[in-house]
């Protein structure tokens, strides 16, 4: 054991809501596995998840600026042009 771990894995006391303990201790009895499998593998679905999404966020801000970036060279009537408005002049 190295520094107080085994097989990749840490003892510690975790204080959770009873609603999800409830559902986690559920799951855990119908799958016939320990409370820890299931609370381990919401775990790491979770973290999953966040960085997925944080990935995901940063992925739209940069294709953003690259749009507006490919945007900031066109002239005011070009821009209205792009967004469908046709300014034609007035007849006096």
């Amino acid at each position: 054991m190295k520094n107080g771990t085994k097989n990749g894995t840490r003892r510690t006391t975790l204080t959770l809501p009873i609603k999800a303990l409830s559902a986690a201790e559920r799951i855990a009895r119908s799958r016939k596995v320990n409370l820890s499998v299931v609370i381990s593998e919401v775990l790491d679905e979770g973290l999953r998840a966040k960085e997925a999404a944080a990935l995901e966020g940063q992925r739209r801000v940069q294709a953003w600026e690259k749009y507006r970036e490919s945007l900031s060279q066109l002239t005011d009537e070009e821009m209205l042009l792009l967004d469908g408005i046709i300014m034609e002049p007035v007849d006096e």
